[in-house]
């Protein structure tokens, strides 16, 4: 309780500071769609009423699809090499399974070298884990659990549009080695490639290494991140693009 009492005074403050940021953009669209987004801050985001029904979403729904991730690297003797700590999100089911999507350097090993995986819930529970695809140009990688019938966890769903600069944004994960850490930031920059896919974002979310793979969500409680470095007080994430280009791949047969 005195944990969301904090983050409610936290995010009260925060997001009263969002309209003081502008982006330098001129296109007719875009003015439409900013004049848009600044009424939904003004108007319905900074409402306590929908602030505290966002905090209950994400306590009770989206934070059951996050996961803490413990990966044991072992040299070809079997000798233990490192142990490695991040974060993950649900992002996929199936049938047998929870898909995991977290960062390649979470799970990445030399050819000689084998790798344990155990994943913990919300709850502490812990799960074996296996790798299914990962990707070294994307920066992602995807893991599996087995679904246990006395054990339901949470899927999220990716957004369908891409964050904007000023954007409140929540980070889902491990940070601080606290499970389900909770933390709440701004958007304060989006990076695109030449094909116009947004491929980083550079957050104010106060973070730390063992967040890397943690999700960002959006007010829909949609995926618009993950959680790859923090430098310098900033928390960069993988953008929209990577995560759709990502989760096609890893669904292809």
């Amino acid at each position: 309780m005195k944990k969301l009492t904090f983050m409610m005074i936290l995010l009260s403050f925060f997001i009263s500071g969002c309209s003081y940021f502008v982006v330098e953009e001129d296109t007719v669209e875009y003015i439409a769609l900013a004049n848009q987004y600044d009424n939904y801050i003004t108007s319905d985001i900074n409402q306590l009423e929908n602030f505290q029904s966002f905090i209950n979403g994400v306590t009770l729904t989206s934070s059951l699809a996050s996961v803490m991730i413990e990966v044991k690297v072992y040299s070809s003797l079997g000798l233990l090499l490192e142990t490695r700590y991040g974060s993950g999100v649900i992002f996929h089911e199936d049938s047998a399974n929870y898909h995991i999507l977290t960062t390649y350097n979470l799970t990445s090993i030399d050819d000689k070298e084998t790798l344990s995986i155990e994943v913990s819930d919300y709850l502490g529970r812990t799960y074996r884990a296996f790798t299914r695809r990962d990707s070294s140009d994307l920066g992602l990688s995807g893991i599996r659990i087995a679904k246990n019938s006395q054990r339901v966890l949470g899927v999220l769903e990716i957004a369908d549009y891409p964050p904007m600069v000023g954007q409140p944004v929540m980070l889902i994960g491990y940070q601080r080695r606290i499970i389900n850490a909770l933390t709440m930031g701004m958007i304060i920059e989006v990076n695109y490639n030449d094909d116009q896919e947004l491929i980083n974002i550079k957050t104010t979310v106060l973070s730390d290494n063992f967040g890397n793979g943690g999700v960002l969500i959006d007010m829909n409680h949609e995926i618009i991140g993950i959680q790859y470095e923090v430098e310098n007080g900033f928390t960069y994430a993988h953008g929209l693009d990577v995560i759709k280009a990502f989760y096609d791949y890893y669904l292809a047969p």
